[in-house]
């Protein structure tokens, strides 16, 4: 016998001998992509982080890296052992030379316990043209959670996801929990936001900075193109948000005549629009490899400063509510980079710690 929570829109099919029921987040009457600032009608594709309009407003790499799907994320609750991931993929690349397939291209499963801690599965995955992650002998608790568990499943980093379904036994219940009216922390940056180089679409740091404070954070992360751009920052005011972080100072060392007063229009029109909303303005953080490269160390440094010219200034000329994440409060070493600029899973666990440290400060939480 087929069980269903109340509102699942489910296809029936065989899998191997049992038959599976397949879920397409899609298919729902609510919105199911969580931490997605731009829903509905408002995108192109189901799974985009800028609405349509961005594609004649942007530049052409910000629309293009806007259609990966890095910080959203589906949540479920079923009571299923066994769960099957599958989707395509635009880019049938799936990995980069230092970037694996399972960071750039593969999903990751969370269960979120009770006490507000998180338990983590491994699934069995296979990249060919539909990707499927198979997770099989879950341990549910079932005496403490009777009812089954709910599931966070984090998407792609740096691919865009053209459809995507979840498969459980048939005689399992399952149901998407509706994506959050909460305000989001709004994260906008470069590819080191967007999620390079974690090893998993969960230890991108702002998945980590999600799963630590329990509340929504959107991405609007864009490899090599966080560059604090009018077009963008104009979007972003849209929205309603618990936090602004601006963290673009790592895609703007060629740009730094316009350094400080890309910030300042960032700051100014974000405060226009939102009186009241902390911003925090963030370092650049990343020269892992500092003591040997005193060219890249001078111009990292020389942005840092620049930035926080731009940050006493507006602060001197009144600007309330306007915070500094230092690279020194983020820490990062030799030991936390997959190439020098990109973090390391340990690196981006650092990033997430800072960032979190500083929010709960100005939270107050």
């Amino acid at each position: 016998m087929l069980l269903l929570f109340p509102g699942a829109m489910a296809s029936a099919q065989a899998k191997k001998g049992v038959d599976f029921v397949w879920y397409n987040p899609a298919s729902e009457k609510f919105l199911t992509v969580h931490n997605q600032l731009w829903t509905g009608s408002a995108v192109r594709s189901f799974y985009d982080r800028l609405p349509a309009k961005a594609e004649s407003v942007v530049r052409s790499p910000v629309w293009k890296l806007s259609r990966n799907a890095a910080g959203l994320k589906l949540v479920f609750k079923t009571d299923a052992q066994e769960i099957t991931i599958r989707y395509v993929l635009s880019n049938k690349n799936y990995a980069m030379n230092h970037f694996p397939a399972t960071g750039v291209s593969g999903v990751d499963l969370f269960a979120e316990n009770s006490d507000g801690s998180w338990a983590w599965t491994y699934g069995k995955y296979q990249f060919k043209d539909t990707v499927t992650y198979t997770y099989t002998g879950l341990n549910l608790d079932k005496e403490k959670y009777k009812d089954g568990r709910t599931f966070h499943l984090y998407l792609p980093l740096y691919n865009s996801v053209q459809w995507m379904e979840i498969g459980i036994p048939s005689d399992k219940a399952f149901k998407f929990t509706p994506a959050s009216a909460e305000k989001p922390i709004v994260v906008y940056g470069t590819s080191i936001a967007q999620g390079g180089c974690a090893s998993r679409a969960g230890m991108g740091w702002t998945n980590i900075l999600d799963r630590n404070l329990h509340m929504p954070v959107a991405n609007l992360g864009f490899s090599g193109n966080g560059r604090l751009e009018k077009e963008v920052v104009d979007m972003i005011v849209e929205k309603e948000a618990k936090v602004f972080v601006l963290d673009c100072l790592p895609n703007l060392g060629s740009e730094t005549a316009n350094i400080k007063s890309k910030i300042a229009y960032a700051v100014n029109t974000i405060r226009e629009k939102h009186p009241h909303t902390p911003i925090i303005l963030v370092d650049g953080s990343h020269f892992t490899e500092g003591r040997l490269n005193a060219t890249r160390t001078k111009g990292i440094l020389r942005t840092n400063s620049l930035s926080r010219e731009a940050y006493q200034e507006l602060k001197s000329k009144g600007v309330q509510g306007l915070y500094y994440l230092a690279k020194e409060d983020i820490g990062l070493d030799m030991n936390d980079s997959v190439d020098g600029t990109h973090p390391t899973d340990i690196g981006m666990l650092k990033y997430a710690a800072a960032c979190e440290k500083l929010i709960r400060n100005i939270l107050k939480l």
